[in-house]
């Protein structure tokens, strides 16, 4: 069957990802015998009009439709992207009759709704790997495809209201006997022009941070791959596709205890010479693992705290307290690591004092970088969400397509001004709400200049500290004018704060 795997995200900034799940599902359905190609749509000028005339040449039987994500989570300069997918699937009608199914991350947080949004087909929440080619022996052997779990069909769909949501599939070996279909895309040009590529060593997150939507795409259990494997594609990529910096996308890598040691470990017996980073945490995250992550090859890190108050961590979910984050950031830049430390200001609870609080220690921990977040994107289906949702401040109508934040009224008026004038004083500091964290054509500069690996370890450079900083040199004390394309909740939430 000729299979047409389409991915939609054309965003830039920071940097262009290379789509690894669609890869993932590109490999499977390839490995089913069918024929497969790809369009892209992050490169060139003119990708709507490359995608309808890829379309018109290939003649694909079915096309799968890939949503990286819903909107950019920043308030409140934020960035939906519905209207790109509709153009997407408008291109698609316009030069086939092909049915489209629905699928990624972005999708999956949100089935209902795309599902009506886009006049999907079919659509497959969480991992598409098996369902995809499932649905593709049923179309071929003339089967009924609603049978099959894991997939939403256009008549059974959340938008249907119905008694029974489609529960994703997750395989305990995600990744038995399957490697991304690297080859079916242009790889190379995401290294060169993204500075990077990319590896998933795990699905699935214990934790329970409170907004997180990681549980719901992946799973509330670690389902990870034996540690000589993922060292078996490292060396493979850098054999393939030369020497290049890697980022391990799981939700967070150094955790459980044992799994990035054993990594570290299998990398440091092969003599591999190779430069990463990664997510993680400051659970667990002491000298031992710190120096081991540093010694095989991982240069930069990035922290997600959070807050460094400690009871603004208790209301986001979050199971170490302040002490525990200072001392992971101190032990990661002792072993020689670049750390940026991720942020959210204006949860629930959230006061002058918790920011503070969090922006004293700051200061004291003096990490590479700060990336911040004013206000949380609430999505369907998180602590976050369902508490505010039985507190009466958010209906369950308003968590949809239509981004949708949340700011404590208590730091309301605070928090534009007071966060800007940190930025301005430090210098290393991102507020992708509050001012664009770069602009594109600088960030092409500094890709064919050859600087790879995360832009932010770049923020304590001379001169880009200055052009920096220069950003937040007259601080705005609002939000800006209203956008009727997003929604803020500012009610008062019911959380006990001791004086």
């Amino acid at each position: 069957m000729r299979v047409l795997l389409v991915s939609a995200n054309r965003e830039q900034i920071p940097d262009p990802i290379f789509p690894l799940g669609l890869a993932y599902v590109a490999a499977a359905v390839r490995n089913a015998g069918h024929r497969v190609e790809v369009a892209d749509l992050c490169f060139g000028h003119h990708p709507l009009r490359d995608l309808r005339e890829q379309v018109a040449v290939f003649q694909p039987g079915i096309i799968g439709l890939s949503l990286r994500n819903v909107d950019n989570a920043a308030y409140p300069l934020t960035v939906d992207y519905l209207s790109q997918h509709r153009e997407v699937v408008d291109n698609l009608h316009q030069v086939s009759q092909a049915p489209v199914v629905l699928g990624g991350s972005g999708f999956s947080i949100l089935p209902d709704a795309y599902m009506e949004a886009l006049s999907g087909d079919w659509g497959i929440p969480g991992e598409g790997e098996r369902v995809f080619v499932e649905l593709l022996d049923a179309l071929q052997n003339d089967l009924d495809p609603s049978a099959i779990s894991g997939l939403i069909t256009a008549s059974h769909s959340f938008s249907n209201h119905s008694n029974q949501p489609v529960v994703p599939r997750r395989r305990p070996l995600w990744a038995q006997d399957l490697r991304p279909a690297r080859d079916l895309f242009d790889y190379t040009r995401y290294v060169r022009r993204g500075g990077m590529g990319n590896m998933q060593t795990k699905r699935g997150c214990v934790f329970k941070c409170s907004y997180c939507t990681y549980p719901l795409l992946e799973g509330n259990r670690f389902r990870a791959r034996e540690a000589g494997d993922v060292v078996d594609e490292l060396q493979e990529l850098q054999h393939e596709y030369g020497p290049h910096p890697v980022f391990f996308v799981d939700s967070i890598l150094n955790f459980p205890r044992g799994h990035v040691e054993a990594i570290c470990e299998e990398i440091l017996s092969r003599n591999l010479q190779v430069s990463w980073s990664c997510y993680a945490t400051p659970v667990k995250l002491d000298r031992h693992q710190a120096g081991l992550m540093a010694r095989a090859g991982c240069e930069s890190i990035e922290l997600g705290s959070d807050a460094i108050d400690d009871l603004q961590l208790k209301q986001l979910g979050k199971s170490f307290d302040a002490e525990t984050v200072e001392r992971a950031n101190r032990y990661c830049m002792e072993a020689g690591m670049k750390v940026c430390q991720t942020l959210i200001f204006g949860a629930p609870g959230e006061t002058e004092s918790s920011v503070r609080a969090t922006c004293r220690a700051l200061r004291r921990m003096n990490p590479t970088a700060v990336v911040a977040m004013t206000g949380v994107r609430l999505y369907p289906g998180t602590p976050l969400t369902q508490s505010l949702i039985a507190q009466g401040h958010v209906k369950v109508k308003d968590i949809g397509l239509l981004p949708a934040f949340y700011i404590d009224p208590a730091v309301t008026d605070f928090l534009p001004g007071f966060l800007q004038q940190q930025a301005r004083a430090a210098g290393n500091w991102v507020l992708p709400g509050l001012a664009p964290p770069l602009l594109p054509v600088s960030q092409k500069i500094l890709r064919r200049l050859g600087v790879s690996g995360p832009l932010w370890r770049l923020l304590r450079k001379p001169w880009i500290h200055y052009f920096n900083r220069s950003k937040f040199r007259r601080p705005n004390t609002s939000w800006g004018v209203p956008n009727p394309k997003r929604k803020v909740f500012q009610h008062n939430v019911s959380i006990s704060r001791k004086p």
